[in-house]
């Protein structure tokens, strides 16, 4: 247990210096010692956060994943503290990507991935365990260089991870091999898989395609799904272990989640429904703010505000018609993925879904749009069977695939598409504002108390210099909890209808 009398020789400059921290590492490494193993895997790279001996500039010397390079100057901590172990003999290099060489993951014939674990342990060696929390926030903190050109891509895949430590270990390399790739975006893991959205520079997707491919052979079914437009989509890297990839509150020992659905690819899904002379049964998978900006000619929509509702609606939708062919999609693939593994473990015996969902037939519609143009055509010849937008979990909040609009803005119902959060961050209402709404009620969801609220803080914001480092993100930053839950944050209309009901009281 780490004595209280050195949290004191943290200096306060430090990221890792805070009180808050410091303490929180203290008072679980011994919850996180129990948890891991306690030898070496032979063969293995030992990983280890700290080591005792400090240089003469008091930097820490240690010996860990290279990316934590930078570790060195967040303690001053003696030779004599409760952290030391062993003396290290060098710092470590500048960050270089792994080598083919060396894999993070081999699977073996028990599931196992074997590889020494990214925690640090307190072995015969007196090693010491360090807070998983703790290094992932460090990394999440670290800022990202400054935007280029990006790609967004979207991959998952549904392969069984039954070891917690195994889930730890893809969230550590995860954090710090794509961060030295300069990929940002959401990665989420869990018993079930992997579902990831992340934006790569341009000039580094070959590498992290190659990264999977010979890193991560368990992962060996993704494809890589790339979005309609370009551009920076996500702000920071985040990697997160889940209950499940997508939340529908069903048990997975009560089907068979790999009992996956027929895929069709965008061509085929395109000339199958085009084809149809009577409408199929078409299923929306997306929630109802999704489906509203766009979807496919006779889709059935679901009014639905989570994934576990339009699992419910599916059933009822299906109820009876296990013989019939039923047709489904969502925005990347994977919500139907797993709902068709669900109806085809209830006995229905036809199920197709669009491989790589609505992105993957936007891109579809588009490279079909400039082959017709490269061949003297017009490209008004491309017929799309979905209209509108697709709506994207990131900063865009939708790409289009057609011009059609066929959405209203929520607060004056001129024709519109374009989502926007509300400005005031406490509120964070999710809405269709048109740009003279944007402008009228400064970003806002009109409400006279978010308008107030957004107009001080930017008299406020104009007061500090414009480089002061807590200027950033400082809008409307008001540390409460927002003023809705989720289904409400998601329905406007109904938020505005309550303001309005209670201004006639």
């Amino acid at each position: 247990m780490l004595a209280a009398t050195h949290s004191r020789a943290l200096i306060a400059s430090s990221p890792l210096s805070t009180r808050h921290l410091f303490n929180s590492l203290r008072t679980r490494l011994s919850t996180v010692a129990s948890s891991l193993p306690h030898q070496p895997i032979p063969g293995q790279p030992a990983f280890t956060l700290f080591s005792r001996a400090t240089s003469s500039n008091n930097s820490l010397l240690y010996s860990t994943p290279s990316l934590f390079r930078t570790l060195h100057s967040a303690s001053t901590i003696g030779p004599e503290s409760a952290l030391s172990t062993k003396p290290s003999s060098k710092r470590l290099p500048a960050y270089s990507p792994p080598s083919p060489s060396s894999p993070h993951s081999q699977v073996f014939p028990d599931g196992n991935i074997k590889v020494q674990s990214p925690l640090g342990f307190e072995g015969a060696d007196g090693l010491v365990k360090v807070n998983a929390r703790l290094l992932r926030d460090y990394i999440q903190r670290t800022p990202h260089p400054p935007s280029k050109d990006y790609v967004t891509l979207s991959y998952y895949q549904f392969r069984p991870i039954p070891h917690k430590e195994d889930l730890l270990k893809i969230q550590y390399f995860f954090l710090t091999d794509l961060r030295a790739m300069d990929v940002v975006g959401r990665i989420y893991v869990s018993s079930e898989g992997i579902n990831a959205q992340i934006s790569c520079p341009k000039d580094r997707v070959e590498d992290f395609k190659d990264y999977y491919a010979t890193h991560w052979p368990i992962f060996d079914k993704i494809r890589f799904n790339p979005a309609m437009s370009e551009g920076k989509a996500f702000k920071k890297l985040h990697v997160r272990i889940k209950g499940q990839l997508v939340a529908d509150g069903i048990d997975n020992s009560t089907f068979d989640i790999y009992n996956e659905p027929t895929y069709l690819t965008p061509e085929e899904w395109h000339k199958e429904l085009s084809s149809q002379t009577t409408p199929p049964i078409l299923i929306d998978m997306r929630n109802h703010y999704e489906s509203s900006i766009g979807h496919f000619e006779h889709a059935i929509r679901p009014d639905v505000t989570t994934f576990k509702e339009n699992v419910d609606a599916m059933l009822d939708i299906c109820k009876g018609k296990e013989d019939q062919e039923i047709y489904m999609y969502c925005t990347g693939g994977i919500r139907c993925t797993r709902s068709g593994a669900l109806l085809k473990s209830n006995g229905f015996k036809s199920v197709k879904m669009l491989r790589g969902g609505v992105t993957a037939y936007g891109r579809y519609i588009q490279d079909q749009r400039e082959q017709h143009v490269a061949e003297g055509r017009g490209e008004e010849e491309v017929k799309s069977i979905y209209k509108g937008k697709n709506f994207t979990f990131d900063k865009r909040l939708g790409e289009p695939i057609t011009d059609e609009v066929l959405a209203t803005c929520h607060i004056c119902g001129t024709a519109c598409d374009t989502y926007s959060n509300c400005s005031n961050m406490a509120c964070n209402l999710l809405m269709i504002s048109c740009p003279a709404c944007q402008q009228k009620h400064q970003g806002t969801c009109g409400s006279g108390s978010c308008v107030e609220m957004v107009k001080e803080l930017n008299e406020k914001q104009k007061k500090i210099d414009k480089n002061h480092p807590g200027l950033r993100g400082m809008k409307a930053r008001l540390g409460i909890q927002p003023f809705h839950e989720h289904r409400l944050r998601v329905r406007p209309l109904k938020v505005m209808e309550n303001r309005r009901n209670k201004a006639r009281i």
